[in-house]
Formats: C-alpha cells, sequence, structure tokens
C-alpha cells in the first residue's frame, strides 16, 4: 500500500511539474476566450503616424563650409554628414539647403535670409527737434 501511494505522489508531482513548464513555454490563452475572437490590432496607418517624426517646425539656422568639413545647425543641434537627427540622415548640405533622409521620405531645409534690412540711402534720419 505503501508503495502505491508512493507511485500516486511521484506521478501527481510529475504532473504538476509537467504542467508548470507548458504554462511557461506557451502564451496563456484565456479559456473563457470564443472559439474564433481575434485579437484586435491597430491599423498599420495610425502606428505609422505615431512613428514619424513632426519635421514641419524644424529650421536651418547656420551653415558653416570649409575645405575640410561642412557644419549645419538644425533646432540649435550641429551635424555633419551621415549624421542622424530623430532618424533623418543628413545627406548633403549646401551653402543655402541640407537635405535629410529616412526610409520613407526625404527632406530639403532652406537656409533663411541674413536677417538685414536694407537701408535706403535717400532717406535722411535726424535726431532731436524738427528742421
Amino acid at each position: 500500500m505503501a508503495k502505491k501511494l508512493g507511485i500516486i505522489v511521484l506521478l501527481l508531482f510529475l504532473y504538476g511539474a509537467g504542467n508548470c513548464c507548458a504554462a511557461t513555454s506557451e502564451q496563456f490563452v484565456d479559456p473563457m476566450r470564443p472559439v474564433h475572437y481575434q485579437i484586435p490590432v491597430a491599423k498599420k496607418s495610425a502606428m505609422v503616424k505615431k512613428l514619424q517624426v513632426d519635421t514641419h517646425n524644424w529650421k536651418l539656422t547656420t551653415v558653416l563650409t570649409s575645405a575640410g568639413r561642412s557644419v549645419a545647425v538644425i533646432n540649435g543641434e550641429s551635424l555633419q554628414v551621415n549624421e542622424l537627427l530623430d532618424g533623418y540622415k543628413l545627406v548633403q548640405i549646401a551653402s543655402d539647403r541640407v537635405v535629410l533622409k529616412n526610409k520613407q521620405r526625404t527632406i530639403v531645409l532652406h537656409r533663411a535670409g541674413t536677417g538685414l534690412k536694407k537701408i535706403s540711402a535717400k532717406k535722411v534720419v535726424r535726431k532731436g527737434s524738427k528742421p
């Protein structure tokens, strides 16, 4: 009788150990889930929109070029060719523009003007009271 009890305990132990390993190696399936139920997946376009970086406000403020290297300052960050900015690789630096690329898009940023205003030579500016 003791031998049969030992065998039963051993079988129960092995059964429990087998279920433990099976539970960790397989994905848990809810037993109350309907048979043909599919887990909803977000639409691809919505996921792509979340992954896309908003580049509309990017500004090229400065371009420095020399014989040895070129540097572009975009949104306050200095970059050289082949460096990354939010997943976009800087592929070209020109005196007035830069070209950035990722897998889906190519962006060309143009440098704004110098910001200096021309002063007309005909206009005379005087200080003080009227002449």
